[in-house]
């Protein structure tokens, strides 16, 4: 694992890049809303050249344009110095297509926030293996109003972009539960199950080895949830984590489908022999209140009692000034 590269704190004035590096804006009242968020909090938000752009595909579905302008885009927001941060507009597909078209150099002299989850956790997974930079799994600037994490997670949010000084609180209202009991303690890795499992056996395969794992899913029923832990096990990133962390699993008409028996006896089954602490519940994810977690900086998990409430807590701030 390298070791951490710590993004520039973000200050008033700064321009931010907003990037589409998946799927196409489909919900241009939830842009204008993270518009005027990022200008509330004294940013200058620009979108990039092809930040709006759509292109359908042969095979179904669609992309924010092909892979070499959205790769382009992402680049540029790399390369460029007058870019203090590099926020996604959203996810949804298309991100893997570009990692071997990035050069991610660049980020090692002007160390940069990215911001984004789901698809856009093969983005930060990538930047912080190459790289070792800290980067924000979160919330992204066009967050429909059925997944907005509310005041006090954006706030939260904008400390992790912005304090250099002190850890961000992670509250919660849901208590997580613990599978197996332990305390843990390590640099936070993960993010969607599915694009953790689309990296393995590629150069940009998370490593777990002393970190926390953390995982999350959206629309993916038990037994495929299964599929993927097994995966995960038998490649050594289940069985190498210091602790595993598992967010919102989010099914249709069942926000929280990870509280549903069939999903909690999957996570239970797939972990149980581990000797390190699990925890889930955690409001990560496809979900409304849901936290931001910087990829690479330290947290302690304490999962000290089975069937007991966790407490996942940062250790450090997820900027350094300079």
């Amino acid at each position: 694992m390298p070791a951490p590269l710590y993004p520039r704190p973000l200050a008033p004035g700064d321009r931010v890049a907003l990037v589409s590096p998946a799927s196409p804006l489909g919900d241009r009242a939830a842009l204008q809303r993270g518009l005027e968020r990022l200008r509330r909090w004294g940013f200058e938000p620009e979108l990039m050249p092809h930040a709006l752009d759509r292109l359908g595909q042969p095979t179904g579905g669609e992309l924010a344009g092909p892979d070499a302008t959205r790769a382009d885009d992402l680049q540029r927001a790399f390369s460029d110095a007058r870019y203090r941060g590099v926020l996604c507009v959203r996810g949804g597909y298309g991100v893997t297509r570009l990692l071997e078209r990035l050069d991610f150099t660049p980020l090692r002299d002007d160390p940069k926030p990215i911001v984004g989850y789901s698809d856009i956790t093969a983005l930060l997974a990538a930047a912080h293996k190459e790289t070792g930079l800290v980067c924000l799994h979160g919330p992204g600037v066009a967050t429909p109003t059925s997944h907005d994490p509310g005041e006090t997670l954006w706030a939260q949010q904008l400390h992790l972009l912005t304090d250099a000084t002190t850890p961000a609180p992670l509250p919660t209202t849901l208590p997580p539960h613990v599978l197996r009991a332990g305390v843990a303690e390590g640099p936070l890795v993960g993010g969607n199950l599915t694009l953790v499992c689309a990296l393995v056996g590629t150069r940009w395969q998370i490593d777990t080895r002393d970190a926390i794992l953390f995982l999350e899913d959206v629309n993916e029923a038990p037994y495929r949830v299964d599929r993927m832990l097994t995966q995960l096990r038998q490649c050594g990133i289940l069985t190498s984590a210091k602790g595993i962390v598992f967010g919102d699993f989010h099914l249709k008409d069942m926000p929280l489908a990870s509280e549903a028996p069939e999903m909690v006896s999957v996570l239970v089954e797939r972990t149980q022999d581990l000797q390190v602490p699990v925890a889930h519940g955690f409001p990560i994810g496809h979900r409304p209140g849901a936290w931001t977690l910087p990829v690479g900086a330290r947290a302690r998990l304490d999962a000290q009692d089975l069937g007991a409430p966790a407490r996942l807590s940062l250790l450090e701030a997820a900027c350094r000034a300079r």
